[in-house]
């Protein structure tokens, strides 16, 4: 297969290269750091800032291959979080993760580089995504527009899983005292007033768009996470028990990332006027401590 992006359409600092049959993406580099995305999945894999750790994690043992979600980065989950409301045979996180993706443009700038993705259609729904990668981090923004004649409803989720030294060693900041489901549980609950440390797998939908703080003490850095167009944070880990479990994850693996995600999820979820469009995005910076 040729890949869809000729090389004389990029611009200095970024390759098109096939991550694995089927599965072609694009690699940039840049005095500051170095980044991967998946058009297959429209996925951010990887950023890496140049003698620093990476940003968000990328399972060794992820399966690329068309018809598979990939593990790690920052899967899109579109036009629906978790299990379709209405059809179970219908595949989780909705169609984005396993679709392909279309370069729009890449543009470079002293700073990185920016990319605009088209996504794939759900009904009279389509999808758009635009990254920045520049030299403190990252910027995803994922759109939805109605080209319907009727509103639409909406819920998604940027999936970031965020690489971290030892997530037991981990705190998050920023949603104290929120209103939390417990997805694992089926319970409604209020956060407490201190910063989230994590001793068990975790699945909550938290009620709060709040900017938040990630602090990493193994790795020595903090991490500023912020959004807009969300009012709800998804917060994962699949702890020891869980990573067992998963064939693309190594056992270990949940030591090493937290998925922190900005989200319309749960009744947060967004009604669309026809004709209308709504942009989902999430702005991570790094800092050290």
């Amino acid at each position: 297969m040729s890949h869809p992006v000729h090389p004389d359409l990029l611009p200095a600092g970024v390759r098109a290269i096939e991550l694995a049959p089927g599965v072609p993406g694009l690699a940039f580099t840049h005095p500051a750091f170095s980044a991967s995305l998946s058009l297959y999945g429209g996925q951010l894999l990887g950023f890496t800032p140049h003698g620093g750790q990476p940003l968000f994690y990328l399972s060794p043992a992820a399966i690329l291959q068309p018809g598979k979600a990939i593990r790690g980065g920052v899967p899109l989950c579109w036009p629906w979080f978790g299990k379709h409301a209405s059809d179970a045979s219908l595949p989780q996180h909705g169609v984005a993760r396993t679709a392909q993706w279309t370069v729009n443009a890449v543009a470079r700038s002293e700073r990185g580089f920016h990319v605009k993705l088209n996504g794939p259609r759900y009904g009279e729904l389509s999808s758009s995504l635009s990254l920045v990668l520049e030299d403190n981090g990252v910027s995803l923004a994922l759109t939805t527009r109605n080209h319907g004649k009727t509103s639409a409803s909406v819920s998604a989720a940027l999936h970031s899983y965020i690489a971290v030294g030892d997530l037991r060693q981990v705190a998050l900041s920023g949603l104290e005292n929120a209103p939390c489901h417990d997805k694992l549980t089926d319970t409604h609950s209020t956060l407490p007033a201190t910063p989230w440390r994590f001793a068990a797998a975790t699945d909550a939908v938290v009620s709060s768009g709040a900017p938040l703080q990630l602090h990493d003490e193994a790795w020595q850095r903090t991490l500023a996470i912020s959004s807009s167009g969300s009012a709800s944070t998804v917060v994962w880990t699949p702890w020891q028990s869980g990573a067992a479990a998963m064939a693309d994850l190594p056992d270990d693996g949940w030591q090493h990332f937290l998925c922190v995600e900005a989200a319309n999820a749960g009744a947060d979820r967004r009604d669309i006027a026809a004709g209308d469009s709504h942009t989902l995005a999430q702005h991570l910076r790094l800092q050290q401590v």
